[in-house]
């Protein structure tokens, strides 16, 4: 049965215009004909989550892997609930589509139960926020346009979130159908050309191949894939900073950029993507006089960390990456330099330096992620890796080659990594694998309070029971560390069985190299959970 309501299913009939065929539906009544007519289709691919904060998180997870992903919520606060994950996809340019049902617009501010201002309550946040609000009447052909442009704006340029709020009468006043008429899905198209003018290729080359530059690309994170093929020819001409969250062939730079000549900084910046893990370079480059930098973003947006922005190129960055590798090719030029030159030395003498610093023999949080690192290069099978904020993603960019990693790194909040990973792991069926710490997975610990959860997710908790990270920030060494550092007793044992969740416990070297070879090899029902506890960060 569906319930016949016209902005309801102008709703779904618009969301499968513009191909969003996967939702995360949360329980509720204001939402129920939502919900209901969304499950009922038999056209979406629905993910049922109670808690909206995971559940926004795990809606974020699967838009990694599927694209446009909408969650659907109640009235009241559960639309606040999904605010974190909002602002976490609005930094990483992730297509989340938020549908709050709300109440009618006369029952705002009249002390009605769960009510609150949801109009615009995400604006700072989503690139578009949409009510369809009751005072339009059967004006259909508005919101349909409301709504298209609401869908558009979600993958347009960059893309990112949006929010449509659906004002509702109770679900007891609305009727119930056997079927309801098909709706025209008619969607209005944006057309954005692809194809970058020529002149800029060919400025770009030219400023590349000038010996008397020294340019450099810098690669933020992105949800752009990179063309991998093409990232070794780059190199070839150019330094190439970035990190695993966007190009997997990266090389490390971190332990180095601090303290290197200033000499050898770069005159000429090609910027794209977002922020970087690594701060050093913010402020190296920074404090480059008369740097020239392009920055690359499809929205002409230009934030940029290093305070120098000379020209925008308003595209995509692997488009432009694709394009300039081409044109490099055909040039069939290699600039000879001593600043190429040094990059190359300095990135090579960096990879062995942290090869060479892992104490092998010792129960660390580097040595488990380095472990992890080296035994997934034989995996056999399709994999997804996920790294919680604070240590592990810079252990992270350390010691992962190869393949994508993914992060919150859009505001490097902890509180929804692993749902985040939940959802991804939903979503595909590759191996998803997250790595976190103990802060990270103990607030977010909902995430295994889900109906769909799979045999493909696999967990190392690294639990030194503190924020390790904050032991490594200038200026906390005499700060107390039960409010500063969250110190606790907490282990993952007692979650995991509520949730029949696999659980692994490693407390020696020999634990970890055993766990982790379980934790990737062993064939299960279910998830599994390694704890790796009391390894110093």
């Amino acid at each position: 049965m569906f319930y016949d309501n016209d902005k309801v299913n102008l709703l779904i009939a618009l969301l499968k215009a513009y191909n969003i065929s996967d939702v995360v539906l949360c329980p509720g009544s204001r939402n129920a004909m939502i919900v209901n007519n969304i499950a009922s289709d038999g056209s979406f691919k629905c993910y049922p989550v109670t808690d909206e904060r995971s559940a926004a998180f795990f809606a974020l997870g699967v838009s990694i892997e599927k694209g446009p992903t909408a969650i659907v919520v109640t009235s009241g606060s559960a639309l606040l609930d999904t605010a974190p994950a909002v602002v976490e996809a609005y930094y990483q340019h992730r297509p989340l589509v938020v549908i709050s049902a709300d109440r009618p617009q006369e029952d705002i501010g009249q002390n009605v139960g769960q009510t609150m201002r949801q109009a615009g309550a995400m604006d700072n946040y989503v690139r578009k926020s949409v009510t369809l609000n009751d005072a339009l009447g059967d004006n259909m052909t508005y919101h349909r346009r409301l709504i298209c442009e609401a869908l558009s704006a979600a993958t347009y340029g960059e893309g990112g979130p949006v929010h449509i709020n659906v004002p509702l009468p109770n679900v007891s006043e609305c009727p119930q159908v056997s079927h309801i008429d098909i709706l025209p899905e008619k969607k209005v198209e944006i057309i954005r050309p692809t194809v970058i003018p020529d002149g800029v290729i060919e400025e770009l080359t030219d400023i590349l191949l000038d010996t008397k530059r020294k340019p450099m690309i810098v690669i933020g994170q992105t949800s752009q894939q990179m063309p991998i093929n093409k990232m070794a020819d780059l190199r070839r001409v150019v330094p190439v900073v970035s990190e695993p969250l966007s190009d997997p062939s990266c090389w490390p730079f971190n332990g180095f950029i601090s303290t290197m000549p200033t000499e050898y900084l770069p005159d000429f910046v090609l910027y794209m993507g977002d922020s970087l893990v690594c701060r050093s370079i913010n402020n190296r480059l920074a404090s480059v006089d008369n740097l020239e930098l392009w920055r690359v973003n499809a929205d002409g947006d230009f934030s940029c960390p290093f305070r120098h922005v000379d020209k925008v190129l308003a595209c995509k960055a692997n488009e432009l990456l694709d394009q300039l590798a081409d044109k490099l090719a055909q040039r069939k030029t290699t600039p000879a330099s001593d600043y190429l030159t040094w990059w190359d030395n300095a990135f090579n003498e960096e990879k062995q330096r942290i090869e060479e610093g892992v104490d092998e023999y010792s129960l660390t949080a580097e040595s488990t992620v380095a472990y992890f690192e080296s035994q997934l290069e034989d995996m056999y099978y399709s994999y997804e890796t996920h790294y919680a904020n604070s240590t592990a993603i810079r252990l992270a960019c350390r010691h992962a080659r190869g393949h994508r990693v993914c992060c919150n790194r859009g505001v490097n909040g902890i509180d929804g990594c692993v749902s985040t990973a939940v959802g991804h792991a939903a979503a595909t069926d590759a191996m998803v694998f997250c790595i976190t710490g103990d802060l990270s997975f103990f607030y977010d610990q909902n995430a295994l309070w889900n109906q769909n959860l799979g045999s493909n997710l696999r967990i190392i908790i690294l639990n030194d029971h503190r924020g390790g990270i904050f032991s490594n920030v200038s200026g906390l060494e005499n700060c107390d560390s039960r409010y500063v550092a969250g110190v606790h007793n907490t282990d993952a044992r007692g979650i995991t069985t509520q949730n029949d969740v696999g659980y692994l416990s490693a407390k020696t070297v020999d634990e970890m190299h055993l766990g982790i070879v379980r934790l990737m090899t062993e064939e299960t029902t279910r998830p599994m959970v390694l704890e790796v506890e009391g390894g110093e960060n």
